[in-house]
């Protein structure tokens, strides 16, 4: 019988314990493991801040220590530091969702788009797309946002209050505004980790894929090597 778990790393910004979320119950179907990465909250990790790049190493190696099989994080934005916590340790580890497009660009159509759904638009730039391996000189994405919505100003305080209920509003409500603007869009995939909950109304809202952190985190903790958890 298998042992293995998977590592995630959280900002220091309290986590959502609902279900569907990372930290909820049984959104995983195999253990995990969670360290909080000291100083990096939703705001400066979004700004890019490397000074907290050295503290995701450090978690990352603790948990390797601790026997995970595999690593992910609770914020998409860290994807600017997968190549140095994938260069410190010897577990497979995917920081951020947009590691999906590439593969997602692939299962759709000639011409159509990739959608992408963020916490916050103007902040996801190409350094963003650059780290997951790709541009978008090569793969066609549109960007939307939450930015300014009732869920955008929750998610910036240090203790959250989410109401599922509004999330998926805002998500949805951000999803038709994208489509609407580009309509040759095929598949949505999600960078910020609190919006796996709401994919399940946005696949039946426009009849398309949705690939978020869930899915990255499943196919990550499916294709990692057992090994010994303490």
């Amino acid at each position: 019988m298998s042992d293995k778990a998977l590592g995630i790393l959280e900002l220091e910004t309290k986590p959502v314990e609902h279900p569907g979320f990372m930290a909820g119950p049984g959104t995983f179907p195999f253990p995990v493991k969670r360290r909080m990465v000291p100083c990096a909250f939703t705001r400066n990790v979004i700004d890019g801040d490397k000074l907290v790049e050295a503290g995701y190493v450090a978690g990352a190696l603790e948990l390797e220590r601790q026997g995970v099989s595999a690593l992910v994080s609770n914020c998409g934005f860290t994807g600017l530091y997968q190549a140095a916590v994938a260069d410190a340790v010897s577990i497979p580890v995917a920081m951020s969702s947009l590691l999906l497009v590439p593969f997602v660009a692939r299962t759709l159509k000639t011409g159509a788009r990739i959608g992408i759904l963020t916490y916050d638009a103007p902040k996801l730039t190409e350094k963003h797309f650059s780290s997951a391996g790709w541009s978008s000189s090569e793969i066609s994405v549109a960007v939307g946002g939450i930015e300014g919505s009732e869920l955008w100003h929750e998610f910036a305080k240090p203790t959250p209050d989410i109401d599922v209920a509004v999330l998926i509003r805002d998500v949805r409500e951000a999803a038709k505004k994208l489509l609407e603007a580009n309509p040759d869009i095929g598949a949505f995939v999600f960078e910020c980790t609190a919006f796996p909950v709401a994919a399940g109304a946005v696949r039946r809202d426009t009849g398309f894929s949705v690939a978020d952190v869930t899915t990255l985190a499943n196919m990550l903790f499916g294709m990692s090597a057992d090994r010994s958890i303490s």
